[in-house]
């Protein structure tokens, strides 16, 4: 597989804008999730009904991050990487892939790796600049405990987005896809009410709770257990089936 392939994968996400709008939504919410926990009591400030039983702290604002990217960049994450692996049968551009193309591995796996690195790239981006503007506006907080968290929704929203890539590949339907992963979301909300099953849900990980202590192993791996064993079996099946059956009559 060469490097042109990649390359090509590369252009398609600047070309469309792919690339500018994911990293736009995650440099903006890191900008103002942040922002937003900080000067909440000023906003609410001149209202008589509500009342505030604290200081938001360094600990709100990143948990104000976690929540909207574990929801609002997870979905545009998702959708962006299924856009770009998805390869209908009814365009032009997908018919002259799907009639000269006979391997899915050669025609899919380059779409999941840059689909996938430009997640991680832009979801760092986005922890990066949250981690940042914390500092900025609450002052020194437990950086270790705080990036040991962050870490875990990355691999998560990484995941997650190659899940439903995968997805998108295999039914060449990206939004077939977005809306199978999201029916899944809602169902791993519902199911969060369940204390003995909340440790091994998706949601879990990708909208963690932040605490000042860093996240055990243990508790960091069941987490993302069912979001890897998902996207291992969606990614094996959109590589491994046939792109098309030849019959020959006898």
């Amino acid at each position: 597989m060469s490097r042109m392939v990649f390359r090509i994968e590369w252009y398609r996400w600047l070309r469309t804008r792919r690339l500018v709008a994911l990293v736009a939504a995650f440099a903006l919410f890191g900008c103002l999730s942040l922002f937003g926990a900080k000067y909440l009591p000023d906003l609410l400030g001149q209202s008589s009904e509500i009342r505030l039983l604290r200081t938001p702290d360094w600990h709100d604002g990143l948990q104000q991050y976690v929540k909207n990217s574990g929801l609002l960049l997870a979905a545009v994450s998702m959708v962006l990487a299924a856009q770009a692996c998805a390869v209908r049968g009814d365009t032009a551009i997908g018919i002259y892939y799907l009639s000269r193309e006979t391997s899915p591995l050669r025609l899919y796996l380059p779409r999941l790796l840059v689909a996938g690195g430009v997640v991680a790239a832009a979801a760092l981006f986005g922890a990066a600049l949250a981690l940042y503007e914390c500092h900025a506006l609450f002052g020194p907080f437990p950086l270790a405990a705080a990036t040991s968290w962050l870490a875990v929704q990355w691999f998560a929203l990484i995941t997650i987005a190659i899940f439903t890539a995968s997805l998108a590949a295999r039914t060449h339907s990206a939004g077939l896809a977005a809306a199978t992963t999201a029916g899944l979301y809602v169902l791993s909300l519902f199911a969060a009410s369940l204390p003995s099953v909340q440790p091994w849900l998706p949601t879990t990980a990708l909208q963690p709770t932040i605490t000042t202590t860093a996240p055990s192993l243990p508790a960091a791996t069941k987490s993302l257990a069912a979001l890897l064993i998902l996207s291992a079996l969606a990614t094996t099946s959109a590589l491994t089936t046939p792109i098309r059956t030849i019959r020959t009559t006898s």
